[in-house]
């Protein structure tokens, strides 16, 4: 029998193949809703839901980010007393009350607290100092790292300026040096002092520290005033620590140590190991999942000093284990608050920290940009009647980030053109950026309505990052305020005629649950079905980012709104783009949910999802349904258009012994295959997919052994046989050689002499036990 060679369809045929191998609409339909959208942006789900999850924030899809604020287990949690140990930070600035008039210059420092602080001091190791920038040449290489590089210097220089981040316990160092290094009475100087005038109040035989010296370009600590101050030193049987920011302006060379503090885990151990543990074991402590938590982000050394007594308690049994997970979120909501009602932040430093909020472990100038931004909008709430005054080169950007309490790195960042190194900025604390945004939202509400137009417009801008950011900010605020965030914005972007803003929902939406936000199911159940079409876009383009969470539910929601629409008659003008919208967000969840079953190895899970669509390809959902299957076939591993496509990687991976999951799961897929290669619409897709799978096997043995596997799944009848043979025999590359022609691809004729293995009988037909019961390729045949 001659058999014609299979072409694809021509755009704008019915069945042809959009992007990833997915069928496109029909030509005779407009590709808007109604006459209203004129946005003709388009994106598919599965490219909408990569997108969301490279671009959001590391801290909204962890655990940490579901536990809620101050508020743990029905408990209000407060700022309890304690012992603190390490610098005291209320925004930028560091407090210490030593007593003492305000126009002393210097004040004495008990020598009784020195003690106390040496009980639990721990000195970091060598590894932890290994990043000493700027540090004495080669002077005091000793094995205690940066420790005891700074003690050698001050012992043999009697002046050491001690660098690093103002919560990182560096005043507590300074002191532990001067006892190290003889001294018996301590003395706090002045920090506003200059430089030269430091030598004037230096006392006999006593140790001296200046915490938070401001080494600035405009105010520096030159050679000759280290010098002199050493001399000085030297004679009066004294010394002198200098405590700077982690970048003073210091000459090289000349008695500078970076600070680095301790591991957390050791830091925290040498605070236990002084407390009452009522007999129990510190290495017992520090392995409990709530302490391992707390410690995993990087927080002030007080905060760690303070969450040994929490420890402890838990020991004597006054803490509960609720408690001592909820430390860290305590700690930052108090730093949060600290910073909004400090009067040394202004507001251009809190709409960066706002920015930083958002913009958390993307890259600074994006920050930066953007929270300048926010600060002229805010402006006009706080002084309506002055315009925004920005400084273009006003505080350095390693100061700002320092005022943070965050840190700058190098990262590559994703983007359509592949991957751009830039300079990012994150929090130390991971805390921070959620606990910060909730605070914002809920508790001054006065800048909402500035936050409200900043988020509007960042949702619209041509940058991904930027807009998939205003969505996870929205999400916060959904999750810390659901009624306000939904009235505000959310409800808004959803309704919008620009695809931009409904997408901006759809992501809010589905972080929002990634949060742990109330009714998110319920708002997509409920739009899905919606007389609006915007509110079923965004609804079912929700259920692609997040369906997998609750793959039945949305998947039940999708074949109503399916029903839906047959319900209120057809086609009318968008039908079939909205029909193609919802196959494609089945596609999208049934794909993530498997793929993530089978990584963990549920093949029962992933099985489930798939084992009742056979039943659906009828009726009024079959076009749906086989619509799903075809989209479902077009992502790969890789970037688009390379790679193992996804769902031939999941039918390879299932374990074919028949009555197990896997097999169950094969059987499915395969059912549907045989589905879509029979329907005159959808076949000519399908056939083009078969042929890009072959195509992308031809490098990949483990994709031709699951086609392999396939292929005789779908070849129930001779007359099935003969398509399949005829495809893969006439399948052709592209040549070495143009002057050579199209030449066959290798891998398709290997795959079509294992089908000549597996050949039906002659006279197996649809009701061949063997196989599933179908029709041959009718679709494909009458054309």
């Amino acid at each position: 029998m001659s058999v014609p060679q299979e072409q694809p369809p021509a755009p704008g045929e019915p069945g042809a193949p959009p992007p990833e191998g997915a069928p496109a609409a029909d030509a005779a339909t407009e590709t808007q809703y109604d006459g209203t959208d004129t946005d003709t942006e388009t994106e598919y789900a599965w490219h909408s839901r990569r997108d969301l999850y490279r671009h959001s924030p590391g801290f909204m899809l962890g655990h940490s980010a579901r536990i809620g604020g101050s508020v743990v287990a029905g408990d209000q949690h407060g700022v309890s007393g304690g012992h603190v140990t390490g610098d005291v930070v209320l925004g930028s600035k560091v407090e210490y009350h030593l007593g003492g008039d305000t126009e002393e210059r210097s004040g004495e420092i008990p020598a009784s607290e020195v003690e106390d602080l040496a009980r639990h001091f721990v000195r970091p190791r060598a590894e932890d100092g290994d990043g000493a920038a700027g540090q004495e040449g080669q002077e005091g290489q000793e094995e205690d790292g940066p420790f005891g590089r700074a003690l050698d210097v001050l012992r043999t220089r009697r002046v050491v300026i001690l660098s690093g981040p103002a919560t990182t316990g560096r005043r507590t160092a300074a002191l532990m040096l001067l006892r190290e290094a003889g001294a018996r009475s301590y003395r706090a100087l002045d920090p506003g002092l200059g430089a030269g005038r430091l030598a004037g109040e230096l006392r006999d035989g006593c140790g001296h520290v200046v915490a938070d010296f401001a080494a600035t370009p405009e105010r520096p600590l030159l050679e000759h005033h280290l010098r002199a101050l050493g001399e000085r030193l030297q004679a009066t049987g004294g010394h002198l620590v200098l405590v700077t920011g982690p970048h003073p302006a210091v000459p090289a060379g000349i008695g500078h140590v970076a600070w680095r503090p301790p591991e957390p885990e050791a830091l925290l151990a040498g605070h236990l190991r002084t407390r009452d543990l009522a007999g129990r074991d510190v290495a017992e402590l520090l392995g409990l999942a709530e302490v391992k938590a707390v410690l995993a982000h990087h927080r002030p050394v007080a905060e760690t000093a303070r969450f040994a007594d929490h420890v402890a308690g838990h020991a004597r049994g006054t803490v509960t284990l609720a408690a001592l997970g909820s430390f860290g979120h305590v700690a930052a909501e108090r730093q949060v608050r600290a910073w909004f009602d400090s009067g040394e932040h202004t507001l251009h430093d809190k709409a960066f920290l706002i920015a930083l909020a958002t913009f958390d472990e993307a890259p600074y100038p994006l920050t930066a940009e953007l929270g300048d931004s926010l600060y002229g909008l805010l402006q006009r709430i706080e002084n309506p009647g002055e315009p925004a005054r920005i400084p273009v080169f006003g505080t350095s950007s390693a100061q700002r980030v320092e005022q943070a309490l965050a840190e700058r790195y190098q990262e590559p960042e994703q983007t359509e053109w592949g991957p751009v190194l830039q300079t990012k900025v994150q929090f130390r604390d991971k805390l921070t950026a959620l606990t910060l945004l909730r605070e914002v939202w809920t508790g001054h509400p006065s800048s909402r309505p500035a936050l409200v137009t900043w988020l509007r417009r960042l949702a619209d801008d041509p940058r991904p990052v930027v807009r998939t950011r205003a969505a996870a900010t929205a999400a916060v605020m959904l999750q810390a305020d659901l009624p306000s965030a939904m009235a505000l914005l959310v409800r808004g972007w959803a309704g919008d005629r620009r695809l931009r803003a409904r997408l901006a929902a759809a992501n809010a939406l589905a972080l929002a649950h990634h949060l742990g936000a109330p009714h998110v199911s319920r708002v997509l159940a409920e739009w899905c079905t919606a007389p609006d079409h915007r509110l079923r876009w965004t609804a079912v383009r929700a259920y692609a980012l997040v369906g997998d969470a609750f793959p039945h539910e949305a998947l039940l929601a999708l074949t109503e709104a399916v029903r839906g629409m047959e319900a209120r008659g057809g086609p009318v003008r968008g039908w079939a783009e909205e029909r193609d919208e919802l196959a494609q967000s089945a596609a999208a969840l049934l794909l993530a949910g498997g793929q993530e079953a089978a990584g963990r190895g549920d093949w029962s899970a992933a099985a489930d999802l798939w084992v009742d669509l056979p039943g659906l390809a009828r009726g009024a959902t079959r076009d749906f349904v086989l619509r799903a299957l075809v989209h479902a076939c077009g992502p790969t591993d890789g970037p688009d258009g390379f790679g193992r496509p996804l769902l031939l990687d999941l039918f390879g991976r299932a374990d074919p012994t028949p009555g197990t999951d896997g097999a169950a799961l094969r059987q499915a897929l395969a059912a549907l295959w045989r589905s879509v290669l029979n329907d005159p619409v959808c076949s000519a897709s399908g056939l083009h997919v078969l042929r890009v799978w072959v195509r992308s096997a031809d490098s990949d043995p483990d994709a031709e052994a699951a086609l392999a596997g396939l292929l005789p799944l779908l070849a129930v009848s001779v007359e099935d046989h003969r398509r399949l043979a005829y495809l893969l025999e006439n399948l052709r590359a592209e040549p070495v050689d143009p002057a050579l022609g199209p030449v066959p691809v290798a891998v398709a004729l290997r795959l079509r002499d294992a089908l000549s293995g597996a050949r039906p009988s002659a006279t197996a037909g649809p009701s061949d036990p063997s196989g599933p019961s179908y029709e041959p390729f009718q679709g494909a045949a009458s054309r």
